[in-house]
């Protein structure tokens, strides 16, 4: 009897071992799966003159849209995690810019939209795309004034593109960065996910954590902690910065946003849109705030 009793006992914790490393594992695979689907749509659609380039780079290449516009300014638009520059929501942006007389740089990062394959490192490596462009559109535009807006995974791309900036440029200035909601602590974003889209609650979800680092280190070769130590790394941003939050945001709390304000210094300011409940939603909720600061960080 009790040596039947250790078996169901053994079994049992096999089970629940197995379990663990399951949802971890699929923890780990969701925040690596990308997709492959393209969107058709173009700057044309909304009657918006362009023209297509694509970038070489580090033996894969980046797909960007070139939008002039009467501006000495351009701003480099970045696009969030699994959607690319055609996306609708991208594309109204770009309506934003255009509408408001500034040359805009809309670009796919590496495994993203029409781009080639590369690295995925959550904003970490995804820099390089940012400066390669700069440095490309300098070289063969004469582009010298910049700007970069972007937007979650592209705001915390674009705000490690500002701490570096004067080491990877050159004859170039940066006017200032507007990230609407930055990540700071990637394994909080995918566990809460985990919570908010399964009958898993916060704490079963937060049990996942070393199990998702672990795995996550294992498989995918990347330590899900690198973002947060990035910026615990680097010194005080540079330039003029705002970072926007929604006061409700599903996928990135506000709270992320706040502590990476102060982390970058005095040169950085923090807008919360109260009114905001969705990822993404800041313009939608407030349109002409949402303009206003665009117009005074970048004209």
């Amino acid at each position: 009897m009790t040596l039947l009793k250790s078996k169901k006992f053994l079994i049992a914790v096999v089970f629940f071992v197995i379990l663990y490393f399951l949802l971890s594992f699929i923890v780990a695979f969701t925040a690596f799966s990308i997709g492959e689907e393209t969107y058709k749509f173009s700057p044309s659609d909304l009657g918006i003159p362009y023209e297509e380039i694509q970038i070489e780079i580090d033996n894969t290449f980046i797909s960007t849209w070139w939008i002039p516009a009467n501006s000495e300014t351009t701003v480099i638009m970045l696009h969030g995690l699994r959607s690319q520059k055609a996306s609708p929501e991208m594309l109204e942006k770009i309506k934003i810019f255009n509408d408001t007389g500034l040359s805009v740089i809309a670009i796919d990062f590496r495994n993203h939209g029409l781009s080639g394959e590369g690295n995925f490192t959550f904003g970490i490596d995804e820099i390089n795309d940012v400066y390669t462009t700069i440095n490309y559109f300098y070289e063969n535009k004469g582009l010298n004034s910049f700007g970069i807006w972007g937007f979650s995974y592209g705001a915390t791309t674009a705000l490690f593109s500002g701490l570096e900036f004067y080491n990877q440029t050159s004859n170039v200035e940066l006017l200032g960065i507007f990230a609407e909601s930055p990540y700071l602590d990637l394994l909080e974003v995918f566990t809460d996910q985990v919570a908010y889209r399964t009958p898993l609650n916060i704490t079963m979800a937060n049990l996942l954590k070393p199990g998702t680092i672990y795995l996550t280190n294992l498989v995918f070769d990347f330590d899900f902690n690198s973002v947060k130590k990035s910026f615990g790394n680097k010194n005080e941003i540079s330039f003029p910065t705002v970072v926007v939050s929604c006061a409700k945001d599903e996928i990135v709390p506000a709270s992320q946003s706040r502590k990476i304000v102060q982390i970058l210094g005095l040169n950085a300011t923090y807008e919360e849109f109260d009114k905001c409940n969705s990822h993404g939603g800041a313009l939608n909720s407030e349109p002409e705030r949402y303009r206003k600061i665009l117009e005074n960080l970048f004209k």
